[in-house]
């Protein structure tokens, strides 16, 4: 791989800590220097990853559901597409094992770092550059996101991965563990709790050592108590999860969604055009807010129908059963590690999709490819230590 892609490479990993005009940059980048190899002939497209169709099929029936419910000019609308590019472009490249280290540690530093910016600002008077790294001056962090559940889909993703490297590849890695689990908790995020949670059991069923399976047990439980005294907020807000009238809300957006899609069951609403379903409600105070459905599920079946359902879903599942695979059938530790990362963030998202709509979370979406396009080039590079 040229010199210049993997400069671009580390520059977006460091990136996808920031706004996500900086990704887009690193990606604007990546895409020319994509072209020019193509057209020299630097990579192949025999190594084009056909399952990437899955995301053209995709968004072609968002494109037809969004166009029955509109018009044809609002297909560009669409929103969705350029956060699936990096799984596709990097992909192509052949990606070395020390390479591929570097962003992982660009990767955990740059989050780490974040997130004790955020807490000197927090609690040390630290002046904010470019904006707050706290929500709104609340105790949940956002980053440079908007919302803390869209930190909290991003920093979960690189937590299970820098557990992943600890435990398969270095303990070296352990490290950055504990910036990240602050960051996590942090962010007050009760669905991503909940996936990151799921993942844990999965690891710990997978180590198949009691030894091991004890030793995680007690120290996440001792952190967990930790933080729960040290951080009043922490456990009033585990308990809200368990209050009807505290998630009257929510439920309201659950309700109105699934009557959506129960009159528009085939197509849905349109793609993209839920928000104006909700806008009455919001009106109404019955909801909060009109952005989504607070569900991926619900989200998907609303706007576009058992069709698009299955298709969002579906892609979920086949890249959590892919990267499964990969760990499963590989003995190269990184890539072990790597690839059981990548399948865990997808379990994780599926799990935390219950409660949020994180498919429509560029962000997430972004941070998710650009590790499925370096995890893809690991494999083209022959996952050979070097």
């Amino acid at each position: 791989m040229n010199k210049p892609v993997t400069y671009i490479l580390y520059a977006f990993s460091a990136a996808t800590v920031l706004p996500m005009s900086a990704t887009s940059i690193a990606l604007g980048l990546l895409l020319l220097f994509f072209i020019w190899d193509l057209y020299r002939k630097n990579i192949h497209l025999a190594d084009f990853k056909k399952d990437s169709l899955l995301y053209v099929l995709l968004y072609a029936w968002k494109a037809f559901t969004r166009t029955l419910a509109t018009s044809i000019k609002e297909i560009p609308q669409l929103k969705g597409v350029w956060d699936r590019i990096p799984y596709i472009v990097i992909g192509f490249y052949a990606i070395h094992r020390k390479t591929v280290l570097r962003i992982f540690h660009i990767l955990f530093i740059a989050n780490s770092l974040l997130v004790l910016y955020a807490l000197g600002q927090r609690y040390l008077g630290m002046p904010a550059l470019y904006k707050p790294l706290f929500y709104f001056n609340s105790a949940r962090i956002s980053g440079y996101f908007g919302h803390p559940n869209q930190y909290a889909g991003c920093i979960s993703i690189v937590l299970l991965l820098n557990i992943c490297m600890t435990i398969y590849h270095s303990k070296r890695f352990f490290a950055y563990t504990p910036f990240l689990l602050l960051g996590l908790a942090y962010s007050g995020s009760r669905s991503y709790f909940l996936g990151v949670f799921v993942c844990f059991l999965v690891l710990l069923y997978l180590s198949r050592s009691w030894k091991t399976i004890l030793t995680y047990s007690v120290v996440a439980v001792i952190a967990l108590s930790v933080f729960m005294v040290a951080v009043p907020w922490f456990p009033e807000r585990i308990k809200a999860s368990f209050s009807v009238s505290m998630n009257a809300y929510r439920l309201n957006f659950w309700k109105v969604s699934w009557n959506t899609f129960l009159e528009h069951p085939v197509v849905g609403v349109g793609s993209g055009m839920l928000p104006k379903v909700l806008e009455p409600y919001e009106d109404a105070r019955i909801i909060d807010n009109s952005a989504h459905a607070h569900s991926l599920y619900l989200h998907a079946l609303a706007e576009d129908g058992v069709p698009g359902f299955i298709l969002v879903v579906g892609i979920h599942a086949y890249f959590l059963y892919k990267y499964f695979v990969v760990f499963r059938k590989n003995t190269d530790p990184l890539l072990r590690a790597f690839s059981l990362g990548v399948a865990l963030a997808f379990l994780n998202l599926l799990v935390a999709g219950v409660f949020e709509n994180n498919f429509g979370a560029a962000i997430v979406a972004m941070n998710i490819n650009f590790l499925m396009g370096v995890l893809e080039g690991y494999q083209v590079a022959g996952s050979t230590p070097t």
